[in-house]
């Protein structure tokens, strides 16, 4: 039977270091990671972090409700549920958002039936902090922390520019010399193409079946990265008639899926049309080919997947992620080229004359193009 929402318990017996958990939009990962921040400060007295990509994203007007659900949840009946207040034993019954950090308060009525704040903890018990914006915490100590939430760590839209090694320096500035830190990285599935999979070595993701967590052991260091792919919840899938669409994507909402959008295929007749160029992409552990067609006397491309080795590759336009030799056919950026066919590929992948064998295809090229354009900042 499918849980209300999600829970960590399973993930959190592996003992790893790096947790991470993708699953459905609104299946209760943040509240569950939220939970145990507030419950190992009030039972311990040690504080967490939590991160976003952008600084924009942890400025009062977007994130000051994190922890509203644990001190404001409305019930069926009418009533609000207060954990915060049962937890501290009515000492606090809410929480308010500071300087970049939440602290524990109390809001009670006056005479006057106004609503004041009587009483507010001393220290934090978590702390926000972006990756973009992670050189101002160079330097600055916060103490003991338990645990660090990476929340949204995958996204559709664009990475940082070496966005991985910011985000270690940042767990660097955070952690120092102390053991013992647990970091959780919380994502929906709304894109397979994220540049953690690659530089933390999760090879086996992009195969990982729903409802199951595979672990991975890194280095001499024998470090434990789990990474939990959550079956659908009960709590979201009653809603899911809200969203019962002919559309790939909607299905990240309603069963955790992976979402993939909707992509052109190929044109009427395309195949009895003739190839003026074919070219490769290698991005991602994928190659991908595309194939130049004159089609109606207009040329456009079509991308498919290659699954054999490409022939005669140092005459061969190629992209790829890494630069290691000086062939001007192999090169990272599309629009690097010099030549008279690397032009015509950038100029079709400008005007948007492309086309897809299928729409997995689709989402391998647009994260590619989203790389090589330098959509990043």
């Amino acid at each position: 039977m499918k849980n209300s929402y999600y829970s960590s318990r399973k993930i959190d017996a592996t003992g790893a270091t790096y947790r991470l958990i993708i699953g459905q939009r609104s299946n209760g990962k943040t509240f569950d990671c939220c939970r145990k921040i507030i419950d190992t400060y009030i039972d311990h007295g040690i504080p967490s972090a939590y991160i976003r990509r952008m600084d924009e994203m942890i400025k009062p007007s977007n994130i000051q409700n994190l922890f509203r659900p644990h001190y404001f949840d409305l019930q069926k009946d009418g009533s609000v549920k207060n954990y915060i207040d049962e937890k501290t034993e009515h000492k606090y019954n809410s929480v308010t958002y500071w300087r970049r950090a939440w602290y524990l308060c109390r809001f009670d009525t006056d005479d006057a039936g106004r609503t004041i704040k009587t009483a507010q903890d001393k220290d934090p018990f978590c702390r926000a902090y972006s990756i973009n914006a992670a050189e101002t915490t160079k330097g600055q100590d916060a103490g003991e922390i338990k645990y660090i939430c990476f929340d949204e760590f995958i996204t559709r839209q664009f990475y940082l520019a070496n966005e991985f090694v910011k985000f270690q320096n940042l767990l660097s500035s955070l952690i120092r010399d102390r053991d013992g830190v647990i970091i959780y990285m919380l994502a929906n599935t709304v894109s397979k193409h994220c540049p953690y999979f690659r530089d933390m070595g999760l090879f086996r993701i992009q195969q990982q079946q729903q409802g199951t967590i595979d672990v991975y052991t890194m280095g001499d260091t024998k470090t434990k990265i789990a990474v939990e792919y959550c079956s659908p919840t009960k709590a979201t899938t009653k809603v899911s008639k809200y969203f019962a669409f002919d559309n790939p994507q909607l299905k990240m909402i309603t069963t955790g899926t992976w979402e993939i959008a909707l992509y052109r295929h190929a044109p009427e007749h395309l195949s009895q049309h003739p190839i003026i160029l074919t070219f490769f992409v290698i991005y991602d552990g994928r190659t991908i080919q595309g194939d130049i067609y004159q089609y109606n006397d207009a040329p456009l491309i079509f991308w498919h997947p290659k699954t054999t080795k490409i022939k005669d590759p140092e005459h061969t336009i190629i992209y790829k992620e890494d630069q290691e030799d000086s062939n001007p056919l192999h090169q990272i950026y599309y629009m690097a080229g010099q030549t008279k066919a690397q032009k015509v590929i950038a100029a079709l992948i400008r005007q948007q004359k492309t086309f897809y064998a299928d729409n997995e295809t689709g989402e391998n090229v647009k994260a590619w193009m989203r790389f090589t354009s330098k959509a990043v900042i």
